[in-house]
Formats: structure tokens, sequence, C-alpha cells
């Protein structure tokens, strides 16, 4: 690390104050983890955000950089100035490739090793994009549910503009919770031979225990790409297809646990929630490839399947070929 640089950014976290929340990052130095303070808010639930956003921008996740400034704006000026500064080092640190993957490796490890979810980095997605819709003048403030041009539409998903809601906060929930379940499933089966759930497709069902590890890792490397405030992007066809698998699974999954669970009772709602059908085959949001629906749709166990599901596509960046597994 160069003499003149600051430690870098491994993590932000608040800690409550009154109403509000005191906000500090953590950094890694030559002695290892220390916190530093950034500031305090009035608002809890703002630093909570903020604090979600810039997880997510250490991260590399979309947009997050954009909307760390947009959640700041609004700040008094020495407080803005502290997370404009932020931000500044985190883009300065992401325009060097080698910096950029070990930052985001190394905050991605602390998140996990933590282990706690931070529900506001759901917040990051869009319940609804009313109040800026051109074609229909809906003007709603938070969903178009109340919007008499977008509920008269077909299926009710509004004009072409109101209708780009994609994933939203509680849909991304949703998903990363079926994700984490599987990638949970998947490892036990892996270890023990007499655990009976399927947690892969059946053309994956007699593949040996250390493709399962990798499948279960591919779980989670799907997850965290939402914690990073994205939609999932599989980076080799074991993504696709269990990406695939998670979506396509989640009709019979355990909605109403979800429902009760006091997190995602406190993410906003969407007339453009669960939508899944949608989502995987009109929008292709979370559609896979032609060949992942191949496997998807076999009736029968294949062969060795190795080389062609771990083989990384050319077209995305590789994820790190360091990174463990959570089991």
């Amino acid at each position: 690390m160069p003499a003149h640089s600051a430690p870098p950014h491994l993590f932000f976290l608040t800690q409550p104050k009154g109403n509000g929340a005191i906000l500090f990052s953590m950094r890694g130095t030559l002695r290892g983890p220390e916190l530093s303070k950034i500031g305090t808010f009035e608002d809890h639930d703002e630093s909570q955000l903020l604090a979600a956003t810039l997880n997510a921008a250490l991260q590399g996740g979309a947009g997050a950089l954009a909307k760390v400034h947009g959640c700041s704006a609004s700040l008094p000026g020495p407080l803005r100035k502290a997370i404009t500064d932020i931000a500044d080092e985190i883009e300065d640190t992401h325009r060097d490739a080698p910096r950029a993957r070990a930052a985001r490796r190394a905050a991605r490890a602390v998140t996990e090793n933590l282990g706690q979810l931070n529900a506001a980095v759901f917040s990051l997605f869009s319940a609804s994009h009313c109040g800026s819709c051109l074609s229909c003048g809906c003007n709603v403030a938070e969903d178009c549910a109340k919007c008499a041009v977008c509920g008269s539409s077909p299926r009710g998903r509004g004009c072409g503009d109101c209708g780009g809601v994609g994933v939203t906060p509680r849909t991304a929930f949703v998903l990363h919770r079926q994700l984490r379940d599987l990638a949970d499933k998947t490892y036990r089966a892996a270890y023990d031979p007499d655990f009976w759930e399927h947690s892969v497709p059946v053309s994956a069902g007699t593949q040996s225990d250390w493709f399962l590890l990798h499948c279960a890792r591919a779980y989670d490397d799907l997850a965290a790409d939402l914690l990073a405030g994205g939609i999932p992007e599989p980076r080799c066809l074991a993504e696709s297809v269990l990406f695939g698998y998670a979506v396509d699974g989640i009709g019979g999954f355990s909605i109403e646990s979800v429902h009760a669970d006091e997190v995602y009772q406190t993410l906003p709602t969407s007339r453009f929630d669960y939508d899944w059908e949608f989502l995987a085959n009109e929008s292709g949001l979370l559609d896979v490839s032609d060949r992942a629906h191949d496997f998807l749709e076999a009736d029968v166990a294949e062969e060795d399947l190795w080389d062609e599901w771990f083989k990384p596509y050319t077209d995305v960046e590789a994820r790190d070929t360091n990174r463990g597994f959570c089991c």
C-alpha cells in the first residue's frame, strides 16, 4: 500500500444513537481492521440505506455510486462532503482493475464473515417508476397502483415507462432467500449422503460431491449479486442453470414464511412484486440461455458436466477464482 494512500474501506455499519445513528467505516490497516467515524445522522433509516448503498458500491454494484451521491445530496454540508469523498475513493479504486478485484474480494469476504444481512440493501431496487413517466402523466409518489392509466393497462403493468419496473425490493428479498436456501441444501447434500431434498436439476443429480460444492457456491455467488444491489448475472453455464432452477422453484417456495419475516415487512411494496412469469419470460430480466433451459427441462441425469458447466463465459467478468466456500 503506498504511504500516501488511506487504508481501504472494507465495510460500512451504523450504531443507533437516539432516533438517529452514527455511520462508521471499517478500514483495513496493517494492524488489522479499524473503525473510523464518518458522521452522525438524525434519521436512522437514512443511515442504514446509505450504509447499504456504500457496501454495494464496495462490491461493484451497478449504479451504486450514483445512488450514494443521490442519497447524500440532502445531507448537511460536512457530512455530505465526507460521503462524497468516500465515493470518490471507491471510484478511484475501481478505475484500476487489479485493485478493484482485490477490493471487491475483501469487501465481500468481510460481509460474508459478519453474517448479518442489512435489509436496507434491497431498497436499492425500484418499487416503481412513478413520478417520472412522460407517457401517461403518472405522478403517484410511491406505487402506480393508484394511477388510473397504469391500472387499466394490460395486466396492470402500466405504460411503456411505468411498466419498466423489474426486480422490486420484496422480489429481490424473496429471490435472495431462495438462492441462500438452495445453497444451504446443496452444501448439505455434498456432505450428507442421506440428505434427500432436491436442490439441483435432475440433469445434475448424479454428479460428484465436489461438483455439488461448486453448485452451492454458485448459488451463493448469485445471492451476493443481489446484496451488491444488482440483478444476478450468471458467469458460467452452471450459474445460468441454477439461477433458472431457483426462479422456477419459487412457486413451491414457502412464501408465507417470507411474508412473516420482520425484515421483509420493512421493505416497500409494489404492484410489481412477485410477477415471476413476467420477469422470467416477458421482460427477460430473470431469463437464462437456451442451453440452460435444455438442462432444466431434461428428465434424466447427464454424464460428467464439469467442463461445460463451469467454464467461465467470455463476455462477462469472471468470478474470483480464489474465493472460498461458505459451508
